[in-house]
């Protein structure tokens, strides 16, 4: 019998074994996937130049004092996001702007004032202690700026960031959730800057998989199963019994589940979870949230004075940055296509996807067809909606009212089930860092129940 066996290799597991392990527990991992990392994937370019991150990406030095320590302990080289160069605005298939980076884009005065206000009164409320309140989470994001007096520039620019940082519509979650993602994130300029004081800081240069790939190398590979999906999970008094797809079966003191709260439904787990648990977990949702990752031989955008990023209300991308490395000669261009428009962009066929990110980066950049826009090296695209172990990302989004009604039972608990994810923490919610945070909090939970009840046993 093991102390505890963790369900899920992606950060948040990786992280629960390795503090469990390092206070002497006795640990395994189960993974449904041939790989460890869950939805931090880093795929290696054909070209030999490096990899890219179909996953998540990006990182702070100063901000995120749990993925840095792993960056420095393990010698990982990182490379900043590049900002310089102006930044592009598209409003509509035909038109675009261009603009400074780092500052609000050049509406009228009216909407550009508009927008600060809203902007300004989220970021207040996101930088409150403690939940939001009932009458927020029963109202949806677009309600809730509407209310406040939104102009339509200002509500296009909104469903803008549930689209670019939940992969959902403004209309498909409630105010509280968004302004409580906020909080746990250092407040909304944090999450939406890509400098020194936000999450989109830098990357790694040979990807954030690596990170994974480490500390599974300190839990031991032996104490790791891939391609072990659980198909039942039981739940008794004093231990848990877990069975995989292929016929194992694990016994344990506690289990941890890391994986999303959307899909512990799909689990058979026996007593079942109480109802109140289950209504939030069921409830919850994860966002079409989707890339495409354009190589090139050169990156040809900054010939004409453009950084890579760009933002559009009309998509199909609906963001794009500069993720090159050029110390490997990599250029590449990370677009994201989310929410409603991902969700019609999953439909097309390959090729038909790689087109039309193609015929926007180009029109974007005012590029004619003889332009190197029509000429990548590689494509990459991910849909994490068809990932049989994912279902969309980034964190599960609780339906209208539940965040504030399920409070006291979500994500805490049950018998000797412990829960974790990126969406459970404190911290850095649906970053790398939060998955470790809420990997490291999951294990304390353990661990002290553990003692506890070998204290009471003595």
């Amino acid at each position: 019998m093991f102390d505890v066996v963790i369900i899920g290799a992606g950060f948040s597991g990786l992280q629960a074994a390795y503090t469990a392990q390092q206070a002497g527990l006795s640990v395994a991992v189960i993974e449904a996937r041939d790989r460890v990392g869950g939805k931090v994937w880093s795929v290696p370019l054909a070209s030999g130049r490096g990899c890219v991150e179909l996953g998540a990406a990006w990182i702070n030095d100063s901000l995120q004092p749990r993925i840095w320590a792993y960056a420095e302990r393990f010698g990982l080289k990182v490379v900043k996001q590049r900002l310089e160069g102006r930044a592009v605005m598209q409003e509509n298939p035909e038109a675009r702007f261009e603009f400074p980076f780092g500052i609000t884009p050049d509406f009228t005065p009216e909407e550009k004032r508009n927008l600060e206000y809203i902007r300004d009164h989220i970021q207040a409320e996101s930088l409150k202690p403690g939940l939001p309140s009932v009458e927020d989470d029963d109202v949806s994001l677009d309600q809730y700026v509407r209310r406040l007096g939104a102009l339509p520039q200002t509500i296009k620019m909104v469903n803008l960031w549930a689209q670019v940082m939940h992969g959902v519509e403004s209309t498909e979650e409630s105010a509280a959730w968004f302004i409580d993602y906020c909080r746990r994130n250092r407040g909304l300029l944090a999450i939406r800057a890509d400098d020194s004081s936000g999450g989109q800081y830098m990357r790694f240069q040979d990807g954030a998989q690596s990170v994974a790939n480490r500390i599974a190398s300190l839990i031991g590979e032996s104490n790791i199963h891939l391609s072990s999906p659980v198909v039942s999970i039981q739940n008794d008094k004093s231990y848990v019994s877990i069975t995989t797809a292929d016929g194992r079966a694990f016994t344990a003191r506690k289990c941890i589940l890391s994986i999303p709260s959307t899909m512990y439904r799909e689990l058979n787990i026996s007593p079942q979870l109480s109802q109140p648990v289950q209504a939030v977990t069921n409830g919850t949702v994860l966002g079409d949230y989707n890339k495409a990752i354009v190589c090139y031989d050169r990156p040809w955008w900054r010939d004409h004075g453009f950084n890579g990023y760009f933002a559009s209300y009309s998509g199909p991308v609906i963001l794009a940055r500069d993720t090159s490395v050029d110390e490997r000669r990599h250029f590449s261009l990370t677009c994201f296509v989310n929410g409603e428009r991902g969700r019609e962009w999953s439909k097309l066929y390959p090729h038909e996807r790689r087109a039309v990110v193609l015929k926007q980066i180009a029109k974007i950049f005012k590029a004619d067809e003889n332009s190197e826009a029509f000429r990548p090296i590689e494509v990459f695209d991910q849909i994490w909606k068809h990932e049989r172990f994912s279902r969309g990302a980034l964190a599960p989004i609780t339906k209208l009212g539940h965040l504030t009604r399920y409070d006291s039972v979500y994500g805490k608990p049950v018998g000797n089930l412990h829960f974790v994810g990126t969406e459970y923490s404190p911290e850095w919610k649906g970053y790398m860092e939060g998955a470790l945070c809420s990997g490291e909090i999951g294990a304390q939970e353990v661990i002290s129940a553990i003692r506890k009840g070998q204290a009471a046993k003595l």
